[in-house]
């Protein structure tokens, strides 16, 4: 009766149990590998050759059949080398009924090395997450991969360096204590950025704005002059931000794994440092990569920040591609043969100057653009891609005397409002599918979000003067809850509302 060994593979962040399955027959001696492998798992079975020769294990004299279940789904990569050597080994030395158990509720990931070695492998973190949640516990994995799995809480990891560590566990039962690692706990680690809002002189109004953002990952556009502190004020943004949840820890490096980004010095992903994208760079590398359905930095900015600098730099069809992630926080990457789901939740931050020649509006210089040229530079930016900004802020450039001033400011306030309106948010949505005012749907704002009287008065006004779209005036309720929040008001008022309006500067646009 054929016997199984079981591991996992992943499409990317999407799991899927595989069962190794073994049988033996008294044809002409060799090893065949069926269930739709890719080449690198045809070549393993030179790799397990080499590997039971090197460790002083003769194979059988028979045909052994191992196949990938299920058949549907493609098997890629080096991490079966482990799982269909273990199956062998269980042709050759015959498992004790504990061992048998244990193996039976175990998940097998290595790539085998000829001596006989077992090497890391990589995408190994959404494998045994998505194992976990579906009621896996044990894991034998290589020792290359246990910095990143030791933090997951309630599995048993076996550390596993060369197949003779496999072979010591058939021989003597009692040995796995000698392979169980003991799992760590997180610690919270200090946000390290090199700029912070306390080095950058004056901008107080900005600093405003984007604080009013960090309270919860609102999507800012600053519009102002080369030189004016556009870029520095985005960099030092996520000085402010609070450390990454254990959950956003395990979410955010599953798509790092994926894409082999982790190392023993980085085995999860702690710090918020943000993505930065140049002009040059394609739709496809901002979405995900082609026939392979590589994720990319729509995703690589999850939980994070996205930064656009010179805006109107990048083509038109790059931009448009960020309207439905902006809009779903998530991106669904499809093509003939397969289609995946990746996590895009990120704060998107931009910046541009107003004209060609920087200074329309420019309070110390004139602007020498002629008004169709201004309208040409700007309307590079469709208007349902400004309608996903909850902020767009005029960033002036100032006084030299501010420059040069020798005042320290603290970061403190910053940080604190920005934690203490998170927390309010956390506790707010607490039971229900959301968790910040930025991503609540439309179907429940009115039920979340309360308004008082004056507010709602003036809110109806608001709407009917400027004619706002939907989409908007839901932003901008969002965007008032948060005001009221780092003021730690249970209603939104109408001082809230008025503050908000002014952080929706379309007038540095002209109509096109």
């Amino acid at each position: 009766m054929p016997f199984c060994i079981y591991t996992y593979t992943n499409i990317w962040l999407s799991g899927h149990q595989v069962d190794v399955e073994i049988d033996a027959n008294k044809a002409l001696p060799g090893i065949e590998i069926i269930g739709l492998p890719d080449a690198s798992i045809k070549e393993s079975k030179e790799r397990i050759r080499a590997t039971f020769r090197n460790c002083g294990i003769q194979l059988p004299a028979r045909k052994i059949v191992l196949n990938l279940a299920p058949s549907h789904i493609k098997k890629i990569g080096t991490r079966f080398d482990l799982p269909l050597a273990v199956a062998i080994l269980v042709l050759v030395r015959e498992p004790t009924w504990s061992l048998k158990e244990l193996m039976e509720t175990s998940l097998f990931f290595g790539e085998l090395w000829l001596d006989g070695s077992v090497k890391k492998v990589y995408g190994i973190l959404p494998s045994v997450i998505s194992a976990y949640q579906k009621g896996r516990r044990n894991f034998f994995v290589p020792e290359e991969n246990i910095p990143e799995l030791q933090y997951i809480p309630h599995i048993n990891l076996y550390s596993i360096s060369s197949f003779t560590d496999v072979v010591a566990i058939f021989d003597s039962w009692g040995m796995t204590d000698l392979f169980h690692i003991p799992q760590k706990k997180l610690q919270n680690i200090a946000s390290h950025n090199d700029t912070r809002f306390a080095d950058i002189q004056g901008q107080l109004v900005a600093k405003r704005a984007l604080t009013i953002a960090a309270a919860w990952m609102h999507n800012v556009l600053m519009v102002g002059p080369p030189g004016s502190g556009k870029t520095m004020l985005a960099k030092s943004l996520s000085s402010v931000l609070p450390p990454l949840t254990f959950e956003q820890t395990l979410a955010v490096s599953q798509i790092y794994s994926v894409l082999w980004n982790l190392s023993k010095n980085t085995p999860l992903i702690r710090q918020r440092p943000f993505r930065v994208v140049h002009h040059t760079a394609s739709k496809v590398s901002i979405i995900g990569w082609g026939r392979n359905l590589t994720p990319w930095e729509v995703s690589l900015a999850h939980h994070w920040i996205l930064f656009f600098d010179e805006l109107p730099e990048f083509p038109r069809e790059v931009l448009e591609v960020l309207r439905q992630p902006l809009e779903d926080k998530k991106i669904v990457i499809s093509r003939a043969s397969w289609s995946v789901e990746y996590p895009a939740n990120f704060m998107f931050v931009a910046a541009m100057n107003p004209c060609q020649c920087w200074f329309y509006k420019d309070k110390q210089r004139n602007c020498v653009c002629s008004i169709n040229e201004i309208k040409r530079y700007q309307s590079k930016i469709s208007w349902p891609l400004l309608d996903r900004f909850d902020l767009m802020i005029e960033i002036p450039r100032e006084n030299i005397d501010i420059i040069m001033s020798n005042t320290q400011e603290d970061d403190y306030d910053y940080i604190k409002n920005t934690r203490d309106a998170r927390e309010i948010q956390k506790n707010r949505y607490e039971g229900t599918p959301y968790s910040t005012n930025a991503t609540i749907s439309s179907k429940v704002l009115r039920k979340l979000i309360v308004l008082d009287a004056d507010a709602e008065v003036f809110l109806k006004e608001v709407v009917k003067r400027t004619a706002l779209s939907p989409r908007v005036a839901h932003k901008i309720i969002k965007l008032w809850r948060t005001i009221a929040d780092l003021q730690k008001k249970k209603t939104v008022e109408k001082s809230h509302i008025a503050e908000a309006l002014q952080f929706r500067k379309k007038s540095l646009f002209l109509d096109t």
